[in-house]
């Protein structure tokens, strides 16, 4: 059996999360392995060019085109929900949502094109491997999650070419993701049991949570992170109502020419599809974006 290294994190008991490893020596499950070396040697354009559809991602936008990326869905959070829902959020926009189905599509050239780029993603790899196949009897070996081409560009368009980022619940959560936690100002904790959690002290003065008191989502973590960034604004907290303890729940910051939100929901369908939260997701990616941001019925 393979010993884990000084500084390692095994997730246990949760397959598909792979070993998760900080500073030197870094390490990655064997069953990774030749998925990393086929990436590192052929590099993520070429992977992700040989598949059909891939060119619909990295083409130039249309004019007036609103871009907007999401990558989500792990071992214990629901992709395909998550995607049901968020198609449902945000078909009052009028943008264009493209759902990017295994972490090498990320390319450099595919976030050029993106105006903000939404992320529900916790662990070391995708879940499965992707295949275009209809029917699989064979499944490819899974991506890493993420390689530091992608780490690097999307950083890089956030404060370089003012691409919005959002995270969503367990993002917040990848310390190997050096880069991205500090884009994101935090430092993480573990999850917490699923409870409910009910959302509060909202800040009155920001266009995201301006009209909000409170309200309760079931079936979610009360996630507790760290902000160890003071540029971030505080949007909200969470209690637990099961473990009663009060942790913070969503925020932003300004990155260059980019702006920056996490928000900490998102653990099961029931907070995709609360109205109040999506209304929380809507408001953001306005504000993300740097438009004016409607307040969809909340006062």
């Amino acid at each position: 059996m393979r010993q884990k290294k000084v500084g390692e994190i095994q997730c246990q008991g949760v397959p598909g999360y792979g070993i998760m490893t900080i500073g030197k020596g870094d390490t990655v499950d064997k069953r990774f392995m030749r998925s990393r070396r086929s990436v590192l040697k052929t590099g993520l354009a070429s992977l992700a060019a040989a598949v059909p559809g891939y060119e619909a991602l990295a083409k130039p936008k249309t004019p007036g085109e609103t871009r907007v990326l999401y990558l989500g869905g792990d071992y214990v959070h629901n992709g395909m929900a998550q995607e049901l829902h968020l198609r449902q959020t945000f078909s009052r926009t009028g943008w264009r949502l493209m759902f990017v189905q295994a972490t090498h599509f990320l390319t450099p050239a595919v976030l050029r094109e993106a105006d903000l780029l939404m992320m529900t993603r916790i662990g070391t790899s995708d879940t499965l491997g992707f295949t275009p196949d209809g029917i699989v009897a064979d499944r490819p070996d899974p991506d890493l999650f993420m390689l530091p081409e992608t780490e690097n560009a999307i950083v890089g368009n956030v404060i370089d070419r003012g691409m919005g980022f959002i995270a969503f619940h367990a993002t917040v959560r990848n310390p190997h993701l050096t880069r991205l936690m500090a884009l994101l100002g935090c430092r993480p904790h573990q999850g917490s049991v699923v409870q409910t959690i009910r959302f509060h002290d909202f800040n009155p003065d920001h266009p995201i949570t301006s009209g909000y008191s409170r309200f309760d989502l079931p079936e979610d973590e009360n996630q507790a992170t760290d902000i160890v960034d003071d540029r971030i604004t505080l949007l909200f907290k969470s209690l637990g109502l099961y473990d009663n303890i009060i942790n913070n729940a969503g925020w932003c910051v300004e990155r260059g020419k980019g702006r920056v939100v996490a928000l900490l929901a998102g653990h099961s369908s029931s907070a995709w599809l609360h109205p109040l939260y999506r209304t929380l997701q809507l408001r953001a990616a306005y504000w993300a974006m740097k438009r004016d941001v409607p307040d969809f019925g909340i006062r």
